[in-house]
């Protein structure tokens, strides 16, 4: 039987802001009345500990850790149906410790949990309250009263293998329960955030009085998950941003929110065992506003904390040494925040298109595409465009799993490529090189369209605007440029670059490298030693040397075509295990070539780090490989200031 008696005003009126009141208006006779025998056993048997929500003096909702007893299972009994007994842990600095003893909180306390199993990625919520407690220092003693009970979905959940942790040395690092005005997160709690992949989100619904009957005050708890980083903060240092991604559609927690604009997110560090609480004021921005804020993230909330306290070595588990966790296929790619990107924006009602009028082949999977904006843009050399690819996939449709293609349920067919063109002023022309991802939507639509032309209409292939095939230009964006000298440089200079590119990761090279041959004054040296990652050299070498010299690049507007500086000097080393050296191809005389049947690690920058140290060091490529660079050439001696790097993902 449903807890409810329908959905409360709030969470009606978030689902109507984002368009799907009317279908999910009956959802909730799918939150049941007490617990179902399967989520009893769950609670009994499958989980380590269980996040819950409480509210504090001020009606506030903290996020806390009840663990088992040097984080064993077992730790919760269920007698009847409605009820859990708990004997749990906590430790110094956890909220529920102190929410507990408040006059008249030892019983009839809201409380909400989550429990889930991380290996298996299973979850289930109750909510109700407590009815009887014990305290023996951070020992607890809990009778709960469950009156509310759902099961969750799997989506989001990143699979971590955890084993006990007994020896612990807790630290109550940062307590301010009430920060001031002008408080900020200390840096090691923002960087704390921007490192972790999953947060539990707590929230409360106080009624007006005259719905309390219809629609009881309630606590919530909730679980977020994504790739690292996925929660962003604003330059406050404060307030934090969590975007809402596509669920259950139910919307209970930022429906909550409509109506208790409080909210609670508990960060922990499943290595470490650290454990961020924080709580304060939340509110759910959506549609252009919420795009104003974080690009492309049609739904987000703001959470601006009022209260923060922080713990190391919290949690009596850990992940087991030795194994990595498994993020969830259903992720999207990081949403950074407008203030924090370098992005210039076209509004969604006037964003110009983009007609495809040449594909170059390089090979099966590498091609170039030469596009037509029916606008001027500004696209500085290192910089990507942002592609609205609907045109050619559809809309997307709601769709809550898709175990056969998760990245399809948060497919909103935005996609940022590298410009691998170089232009000195506005242009309306630019190339994307892109390798076919397997089972990538839009680069397996283009190289179909490639690979059907080439074998049945060839000619179609310089010149493809009969097609007709448009997309939309949702912005520009990247810092992954070279800035200009200053002024009072000397006026003869030399300037020295070592760049690192993964695979397909050469692309912003490409617009650079070009750049500087072109644009660098004849009294101006340049000395470039690129490092290339690459199993596929006699593809990529060609495509290097022909930015190189020019010969790919787009034709000026204006008819004049500047000469290429000779004193832009190349060494490129080609490193990869599996040798496969190109021969044969042509190589431009002022460009030196050595391959290497070796992968590029740490101990290779080492050895060669007098090719590295005292230059600008740019990286791209996949995050592990941006990742192990940037630490290497740090190791050897390079500034962090000295380095760019520029990442992709799918």
């Amino acid at each position: 039987m449903s807890a409810l008696h329908g959905w409360h005003p709030g969470e009606r009126s978030i689902q109507q802001k984002l368009g799907f009141a009317d279908k999910v208006a009956t959802h909730y006779t799918a939150i049941q009345g007490d617990l179902p025998p399967e989520h009893a056993q769950f609670y009994e048997t499958c989980l380590p500990f269980i996040p819950v929500t409480t509210l504090d003096e001020d009606g506030r909702p903290w996020g806390s850790i009840m663990a088992g007893k040097n984080g064993m299972k077992g730790f919760v009994r269920n007698r009847l149906y409605t009820k859990l007994d708990i004997e749990a842990e906590t430790w110094e600095g956890d909220p529920l410790t102190d929410n507990l003893q408040l006059p008249g909180r030892g019983e009839n306390l809201l409380i909400a949990g989550i429990g889930v199993e991380f290996p298996t990625r299973r979850r289930n919520k109750f909510a109700g309250m407590v009815s009887k407690s014990n305290q023996s220092g951070y020992d607890i003693q809990l009778e709960l009263l469950v009156n509310e009970a759902i099961g969750n979905c799997p989506k989001y959940i990143n699979v971590r293998d955890l084993e006990p942790r007994v020896e612990r040395n807790i630290n109550v690092v940062y307590n301010q329960r009430h920060l001031s005005i002008e408080d900020r997160l200390p840096d090691d709690a923002i960087n704390f955030i921007h490192e972790r992949d999953t947060v539990f989100l707590g929230t409360s619904y106080v009624p007006p009085p005259e719905l309390a009957s219809k629609y009881p005050p309630h606590v919530g708890m909730n679980h977020r998950g994504g790739l690292p980083g996925f929660v962003r903060i604003r330059n406050d240092g404060r307030t934090l941003v969590l975007p809402d991604y596509s669920g259950n559609r139910m919307m209970t927690s930022l429906g909550n929110i409509e109506c208790t604009p409080l909210a609670s997110l508990t960060f922990v560090d499943f290595t470490t065992g650290d454990v961020l609480y924080l709580t304060g004021s939340a509110e759910n921005v959506v549609g252009s506003d919420a795009n104003d804020i974080m690009p492309f993230q049609p739904a987000i909330t703001l959470i601006h904390t009022t209260g923060m306290i922080f713990v190391r070595e919290a949690l009596p588990l850990r992940q087991k040494e030795g194994t990595s966790n498994i993020a969830s296929p259903y992720s999207p790619p990081i949403r950074l925040l407008t203030e924090e990107a370098s992005m210039s924006l076209f509004r969604e009602d006037n964003r110009p298109t983009a007609t495809l009028t040449k594909i170059t082949l390089h090979s099966s999977d590498v091609a170039t595409f030469t596009w037509e904006s029916s606008k001027e843009l500004q696209i500085s050399p290192g910089q990507a465009i942002i592609l609205d690819c609907s045109s050619f996939l559809g809309a997307r449709q709601y769709q809550h799993m898709a175990p056969y293609n998760p990245k399809s349920v948060n497919d909103d067919r935005i996609r940022t490529w590298t410009v691998s063109s170089a232009a000195t002023g506005p242009t309306r022309s630019f190339l994307i090189t892109l390798r076919h991802k397997a089972g990538g939507a839009l680069t397996t639509a283009f190289f179909t369209i490639a690979q059907k032309l080439q074998s049945m209409r060839y000619e179609l292939l310089d010149d493809t605007r009969p097609l007709n095939l448009t997309v939309k230009i949702a912005g520009v964006t990247g810092e992954f440029t070279i800035p200009s000298l200053p002024s009072s440089s000397p006026t003869s200079t030399s300037r020295h670059f070592a760049w690192f590119a993964g695979g397909i990761g050469i692309t912003p090279f490409l617009s650079l490298l070009h750049s500087l041959r072109m644009n660098t004054k004849e009294d101006e040296d340049v000395n470039i030693h690129l490092f290339l990652s690459s199993r596929d050299a006699k593809t990529l070498l060609p495509i290097i040397f022909s930015s190189y010299e020019g010969t790919d690049q787009l034709p000026h507007t204006d008819g004049w075509s500047p000469k290429p500086n000779p004193n832009v000097y190349l060494k490129l080393e080609v490193l990869h295990s599996t040798y496969n050296p190109a021969t044969e191809i042509y190589v431009p005389s002022s460009v030196v070539v050595q391959q290497h049947a070796q992968r590029l690690d740490a101990a290779y920058i080492e050895a060669h780090k007098e090719d590295v140290v005292g230059k600008d060091i740019y990286v791209c490529g996949p995050e592990e490989y941006t990742e192990m660079i940037s630490r290497a050439v740090q190791q050897i001696g390079v500034q962090p200031d000295r380095i760019r790097s520029e990442g992709f993902s799918y």
